[in-house]
């Protein structure tokens, strides 16, 4: 019997637990507002139902936001109304939203998991800005972070992986982080407070599924009864060593940040452990940290001494070497196919628009890289309509000035343009001579003399 009593008074202990990891961590003052992410699991229902009872000791101002991943069909709307059963019977403004999850992992290449995380924290932080609150809150338990841990640690992430879910993110704050899932499931029996199950978790597929149903109930039983109180501890010991590590890579990454890109050879000659920091620095900074490995860190690595224009692209984010930086930006697309005749006018490509107009002798010449001036006469007796279209194979370059004809990729070369930049850049070209490459030059073939009768100006209006 007394073992009942102590039990119960454990789980009804659970709201107070929360307060003083609250207060202790720093996540939340008196007043604050919090916008919580509602699933209507256990994890969430417990989270809201704890926020709401202990605002009335602190004015928190509670909200309740559930994002419907379009996965479930039925089971996920029926989540949805139950979530805004519960916001009204507890007296909370409710808000919603829902996207097609499956189709936006396939359209980008991200897994179910990944894609629902970042259109579910899309749509958080979209409203937490429309009602003007303070902080997302989620639910994460000790059990989430043990899981995430072990999860990081099986795919060789490094130290930082080791760390676990944070406290406090940002705008984001996890109070639930002190207890662990069978705590707050007996709790909300004790409570009396309903919530749904999502039956896709009992299934031991995908990683973490199988980490929670498999893994840790087996170290649970045959190793160590307590691993993920152990794994938790764990996390904050290393945090220590982390933040250190972290300001050292912060001032490196500062150091070497040049033209959009890093510095490589002076990146590849940091310590190992302060070059991996400044990798996960720069991937942060494009929101492409999620889901990368080990394996994508020892990739750019490589990279690092390798040739210039080599490429990687790894989940979310393509890395490429131009001389002597390295850079980070989305993947790339399908280079733009097209051929557009020159005219008189405005003329839309998809790399840019053109204005061309047509006039008699040659007042309003000027040197303007972004200015094409063409003698008329010179461009009639080419042979070859001027068109204008990106660069390919096969195309010669005499800009005004040079001693003769080179091909356009060696030009490219000598004046270290790279790869991404060529093939972002619309010609005009006559036949396989390029007459003009906007923000560079323009071909002696058809350039402005004294002798030019009719003047052809076309100006690059630069792609928004």
């Amino acid at each position: 019997m007394d073992g009942a009593v102590s039990e119960r008074d454990a789980a009804r202990d659970l709201k107070e637990r929360v307060e003083s990891y609250i207060l202790e961590n720093g996540l939340l003052s008196d007043g604050d507002s919090i916008l919580v992410g509602l699933s209507g699991g256990a994890d969430s229902s417990a989270l809201l139902y704890v926020l709401t009872r202990l605002s009335r000791r602190h004015g928190w101002t509670v909200r309740a936001a559930h994002f419907n991943h379009m996965i479930r069909g039925a089971e996920a709307d029926g989540d949805e109304s139950f979530c805004r059963g519960l916001a009204e019977a507890w007296g909370v403004p409710f808000y919603s939203d829902s996207a097609d999850v499956p189709a936006y992992a396939k359209e980008n290449g991200l897994s179910l998991e990944t894609a629902g995380r970042l259109l579910r924290y899309d749509f958080l932080e979209r409203i937490r800005a429309k009602t003007d609150t303070k902080y997302i809150a989620t639910a994460h338990h000790m059990n989430d972070n043990a899981e995430s841990i072990l999860l990081h640690l099986l795919r060789g992430s490094g130290l930082a992986g080791l760390l676990g879910i944070k406290p406090k993110r940002g705008d984001i704050i996890r109070p639930l982080l002190a207890v662990k899932r069978d705590e707050i499931e007996r709790y909300l029996e004790l409570e009396g407070v309903p919530y749904r199950t999502d039956e896709t978790n009992f299934i031991p597929e995908g990683s973490r599924n199988r980490v929670r149903l498999k893994l840790l109930p087996y170290v649970e039983k045959n190793i160590n009864p307590g691993i993920v109180t152990t794994l938790c501890s764990m996390s904050e010991l290393l945090s220590r060593d982390e933040e250190y590590l972290m300001d050292e890579a912060r001032r490196a990454r500062e150091a070497l940040m040049k033209d959009g890109g890093l510095l490589r050879k002076e990146l590849n000659a940091l310590p190992y452990p302060i070059k991996t920091r400044v990798l996960r620095l720069e991937l942060a900074e494009r929101n492409a940290i999620i889901d990368v490995e080990r394996k994508h860190l020892d990739a750019i690595l490589e990279m690092l001494s390798g040739r210039t224009g080599s490429r990687l692209t790894i989940p979310g984010i393509e890395v490429r070497t131009s001389y002597g930086l390295v850079k980070f930006g989305k993947p790339s697309r399908k280079k733009a196919d097209f051929e557009i005749p020159l005219a008189v006018g405005l003329i839309e490509t998809p790399l840019g628009s053109f204005r061309t107009e047509l006039s008699e002798g040659t007042e309003g010449f000027r040197k303007d890289p972004n200015v094409l001036f063409m003698d008329a006469d010179k461009l009639g007796a080419l042979g070859a309509p001027a068109v204008i279209r990106p660069r390919s194979e096969g195309l010669k370059f005499m800009p005004v000035g040079a001693p003769g004809t080179k091909k356009l990729k060696d030009y490219f070369i000598d004046r270290k343009v790279d790869r991404e930049t060529r093939d972002s850049l619309p010609l005009i070209t006559s036949g396989s001579d390029v007459l003009f490459i906007p923000g560079f030059a323009s071909s002696a073939l058809v350039s402005v003399d004294g002798s030019t009768e009719r003047m052809i100006r076309t100006e690059f209006l630069r792609k928004d």
